[in-house]
């Protein structure tokens, strides 16, 4: 009997079978397993160990049906696993055998499977914190917030510490919600009995800036504010909420509180990345010194500040905080070392940033980082050895297949190998006809071999897949403005792009191309100084310069096509137009 019991216990994941499949799971479930984190240490019977477990006896025709589900789910056959396992638990009760069986229907996507055996699991097992997020998951997937709102409010029952704290994870369920407004609704609904914790209130600001409510998100947290004052992750959200309305009001915000709170060095670091947002280079800059100051060792701190000189362009000062950061023995590393090797590659030091990807080891940044190992090997002119980097990278999925079938095609493409990086994209697209990328990828390598038909089609069929691609909308006006004359048509597209991306310095100025080819040339200059002020990009300054070449600015075109040929000598679009009118 010990021998059977041995198996049993192992066949229902008292072992470490139930790991290796909980993975599974964690990597490819969506809203039921957000709050499931947490149980991939195996199964948890009760919080006081196997006091709850019911008396049951283990019989032949338990132990055959145990097998029979293990070894369905082993073969692939997870409807049997699943239907086989939530039978069991219904005879026998047993918290560790509905457990499995949550496990398995997750993993299969069988959304009331799960949510029938975490019920199952939650009565077993009442003390189980984890059968009860499943449920409330599930419930809230599928829009039932009346039905799970019970749940949350045992959830958020017990000690003052532990209803605060779940008042604070409370977000991290609701937001994932298409209701939004029902959201909202059922935030205030749990947060009314506690109208003096400021947890509650958080919640509550939170649930409504999700719904776009900012006037009740600001007054919400205001209030959790003033009954917790100096609270960083309150008056993180209430400057995050003024940023939106007013960025004045924000700035405004933020000095106020670091005079009264000068220690908030996460407050302060938000901060300084609005300043830096808002191009306010010397204001964003203090901040960081202060903060520095404040924490000359402190890892996330450096990194922080290594981050925001990368986005101001100082890479020496970047590169000096990053490698601070990284002696400093940082949370994650590998974070430090792909900043590093973006550092590199961004003062075109492609051999240095090569062997910073390449030191990223696995983890969230490796697959990325591999990619960019290829990117930089081709850069140096090295394709076969970057076709071959890729060609060795494991995929563990098919979004990831898709990266290597673009990143493949992408070195062919930096190798002006134009009709190789196309028929390689066509050919992917034959195994994903319907992915976004290849479709994106596909048009911008047809232009360049002069098939605009195959672009124009790709692009709107990626329109009709993803009707809010702004970028779709963009190449597509863009082309049509440049390679032909359908240029109202084209200002559509490009007008419809700005409506989902109204600050986009490549879209703008794709505007601002159009415009001059309309002969529009003293609103073309306009829009396109704009776009340029923004981002100084080389395209730009081609397209700048050639509109007020036209207008007869000439010693200006001229000032602006030297000043961006200094940082930018091998830009194609830039020596064209150079060349073409001087």
């Amino acid at each position: 009997m010990k021998k059977i019991v041995f198996i049993l216990l192992s066949l229902t994941g008292l072992s470490a079978c139930a790991t290796p499949l909980f993975n599974r799971v964690a990597a490819n479930s969506d809203a039921i397993l957000v709050a499931a984190q947490g149980m991939e240490n195996g199964l948890e019977p009760s919080a006081d160990g196997q006091g709850n477990l019911p008396a049951q006896e283990l019989t032949a025709n338990i132990v055959y049906r145990l097998l029979l589900a293990e070894i369905a789910a082993q073969r692939g056959r997870l409807n049997v696993a699943t239907a086989t396992y939530l039978e069991l638990a219904k005879v026998t009760k047993d918290p560790r055998i509905a457990q499995r069986a949550t496990e398995i229907a997750i993993y299969a996507r069988q959304p009331a499977e799960a949510l029938e055996s975490a019920k199952l699991w939650s009565t077993a097992d009442p003390k189980s914190q984890q059968a009860r997020q499943i449920v409330v998951s599930v419930l809230l997937s599928q829009g039932k917030f009346n039905d799970a709102r019970p749940y949350l409010e045992k959830m958020l029952s017990g000690e003052d510490a532990q209803v605060r704290q779940g008042f604070l994870e409370l977000n991290g369920m609701l937001a994932r919600q298409n209701d939004k407004r029902g959201a909202l609704d059922l935030a205030k609904q749990l947060a009314q009995p506690y109208p003096k914790m400021a947890e509650a209130r958080f919640a509550v600001a939170q649930a409504a800036l999700n719904a776009t409510q900012n006037d009740v998100a600001l007054a919400e947290v205001k209030q959790a504010n003033e009954l917790k004052p100096g609270w960083d992750a309150g008056a993180l959200l209430q400057a995050q909420i003024l940023s939106q309305v007013n960025r004045d009001d924000a700035v405004k915000y933020y000095d106020q509180f670091l005079t009264s709170y000068p220690n908030s060095n996460e407050v302060r670091l938000s901060y300084a990345r609005l300043l830096a947002s808002q191009k306010n280079v010397a204001a964003a800059r203090a901040q960081l010194d202060l903060l520095i100051k404040a924490s000359p060792t402190n890892p996330e701190m450096l990194t922080a500040a290594g981050m925001l000189e990368g986005q101001f362009q100082d890479y020496a000062a970047a590169e000096s905080y990053l490698t601070r950061a990284l002696k400093a023995n940082p949370r994650e590393p590998d974070s430090v070392r792909f900043a590093l090797g973006q550092v590199s590659e961004e003062q075109k030091r492609y051999a240095d940033a090569a062997t910073w990807y390449a030191n990223v080891e696995p983890s969230e940044q490796y697959f990325a980082a591999q990619l960019k190992v290829a990117s930089m090997l081709s850069k140096q002119n090295k394709l076969g050895e970057a076709r071959a980097h890729i060609k060795n990278i494991n995929a563990e999925n098919d979004g990831q297949k898709v990266q290597l079938m673009m990143a493949d095609a992408g070195v062919l493409r930096d190798a002006k190998a134009y009709q190789e990086s196309y028929d390689r994209l066509d050919e992917s697209l034959k195994q994903f006809p319907d992915n976004p990328e290849l479709l994106y990828d596909r048009a911008m390598a047809a232009e360049k071999v002069n098939r605009i038909d195959v672009l124009e089609a790709d692009l709107r069929k990626l329109i009709a897949l993803k009707p809010d691609h702004a970028h779709a909308y963009n190449a597509l006006g863009y082309t049509l403005a440049d390679r032909t004359t359908r240029y109202a048509e084209a200002a559509e597209f490009i007008s419809k792009a700005l409506e989902f991306s109204p600050d986009d310095p490549f879209i703008i100025d794709s505007l601002g191309w159009v415009q001059f080819k309309q002969g529009k040339l003293d609103d073309s200059i306009v829009t396109l100084q704009r776009a340029f002020e923004i981002r100084p990009d080389p395209e730009i300054a081609a397209h700048l310069g050639e509109a007020m070449w036209a207008k007869g600015k000439r010693s200006e075109a001229s000032n602006i096509w030297q000043t961006a040929l200094r940082n930018h000598p091998e830009n194609e679009a830039l020596n064209e137009v150079i060349k073409r009118l001087k």
